[in-house]
C-alpha cells in the first residue's frame, strides 16, 4: 500500500518526461515541415526551426543529429507506411492489372490524403533524392524491385529487367504524384487507371512471341 501511495503522490515522473520528450520532438517536426515548406530545406537553418517552437536552442540535438535527419524523421514514418501497404497489394495481386493499378491507387490515394507532406518532399526534391540511395526513397525501389521479381516468379509478369521497370515505375508514380499534390482535387483512381493502361501496353511487349525491338523507319531520299 505505502508503495502504491509513494507512486500515485510522486504523479510518476518517468512516465511525464517521456511524456515531454514525445511533445517536444513533435514540436521541432511540426516547425519543420512549416519552414521547409515556406523557404525550402536548403535555406533553412536548425536555429531558423527551434525559433518556431518555445524550446532552448540545444534542445535540438536531444532529438535529431543534423537537419538531414530532421528531414527524413519528416518522411519515414509516411513512406514506411506507404511502402508497407504498397508490398501488400503487389504480393497479393493475382494478375497483372492489380499489381500495376492495384499499387498505384494506394499511392495516388495517399497523396490526395495528405498533400502538404508530398508537398514539403516535392519542393524540397533535391535534399530528397540525395538521401535516396541510403534512406526512404531508397527503401521504396528497392522493395518495388523485389516485388517485380517474385510477380516474374509467380507468373503474373513477363520477364524482364526488374530494376529497369522499378525505376519506370516509380519514376511515372512520382511525377504524377506532384500532379495530383498540386491540384489534389483531382481522381486518384482516374490517374492509376491512366498509368496502369500505360505500363500494361509496355509490359506485354515482352510476352514471349512479342517483338520488341523497333527499328527506326528510314526516308529514302529522292
Amino acid at each position: 500500500m505505502r508503495n502504491k501511495r509513494h507512486s500515485s503522490e510522486s504523479g510518476n515522473p518517468a512516465g511525464k518526461r517521456e511524456q515531454n520528450k514525445v511533445a517536444n520532438r513533435a514540436a521541432i517536426l511540426e516547425a519543420a515541415q512549416k519552414v521547409f515548406l515556406d523557404r525550402g530545406f536548403d535555406a533553412v537553418t536548425i536555429r531558423d526551426v527551434i525559433g518556431q517552437t518555445e524550446l532552448a536552442a540545444g534542445t535540438f540535438y536531444n532529438y535529431f543529429r543534423t537537419k538531414e535527419a530532421l528531414l527524413i524523421a519528416l518522411v519515414a514514418d509516411h513512406i514506411g507506411t506507404l511502402t508497407a501497404e504498397l508490398h501488400r497489394v503487389r504480393s497479393e495481386a493475382r494478375s497483372l492489372d492489380g499489381f500495376v493499378q492495384g499499387a498505384y491507387l494506394a499511392a495516388f490515394r495517399a497523396v490526395v490524403q495528405d498533400p502538404v507532406l508530398h508537398t514539403l518532399m516535392l519542393r524540397n526534391e533535391s535534399a530528397v533524392r540525395s538521401l535516396y540511395a541510403e534512406s526512404v526513397m531508397g527503401i521504396s525501389v528497392r522493395a518495388l524491385r523485389e516485388d517485380i521479381e517474385d510477380a516474374i516468379r509467380r507468373g503474373i509478369m513477363p520477364a524482364l529487367d526488374a530494376g529497369y521497370l522499378a525505376a519506370a515505375l516509380f519514376g511515372a508514380g512520382y511525377e504524377m504524384g506532384r500532379k495530383l499534390a498540386e491540384s489534389p482535387k483531382q481522381d486518384p483512381a482516374a490517374a492509376a487507371a491512366f498509368a496502369t493502361r500505360l505500363f500494361l501496353g509496355g509490359v506485354q511487349a515482352f510476352a514471349p512471341g512479342k517483338v520488341t525491338t523497333l527499328k527506326p523507319r528510314v526516308r529514302a531520299r529522292s
